[in-house]
């Protein structure tokens, strides 16, 4: 979380509208987001600044998909990969505050909505908590 409270959001795409209905929801409920051009930006915010959620594009190149789950294991951070389909994308969850989910089923637009706000509302109300039990 951010020193005003917020959450913050790392959104990592080429595409400026890849986001724009998510940044919309994320704003909507306070948190603050923050954008990446390319897989190699990530590296260098998060040395700078602390994230509490990662939604990045699925990358082309394996490696740097595993380059940034690794550099995120075990850190408090939440990592989703937008996986595009024919209309729209399925979010396939990564990391959830640090560890591993791989395995875990890719979620439609509308469950990764309803995760997405769970998500949000823990960190809220207390990011020290002990990590949530619930399946994504």
């Amino acid at each position: 979380m951010d020193r005003a409270g917020n959450v913050a959001v790392l959104l990592v795409g080429d595409s400026p509208q890849a986001f724009s209905l998510c940044q919309q929801r994320l704003e909507s409920k306070g948190c603050h987001c923050h954008r990446a051009r390319s897989h190699h930006d990530p590296k260098a915010m998060l040395t700078r600044k602390q994230f509490d959620i990662v939604l990045a594009m699925h990358p082309i190149e394996r490696s740097a998909k595993n380059g940034l789950a690794v550099l995120l294991s075990g850190s408090r951070i939440t990592l989703f990969y937008a996986l595009p389909v024919e209309e729209g994308c399925w979010w396939v969850p990564v990391l959830r505050i640090g560890d591993e989910c791989i395995g875990e089923p890719a979620l439609r637009p509308h469950e990764f909505s309803i995760v997405l706000d769970v998500i949000v509302k823990e960190l809220k109300v207390g990011p020290t908590i002990g990590k949530s039990n619930s399946r994504l």
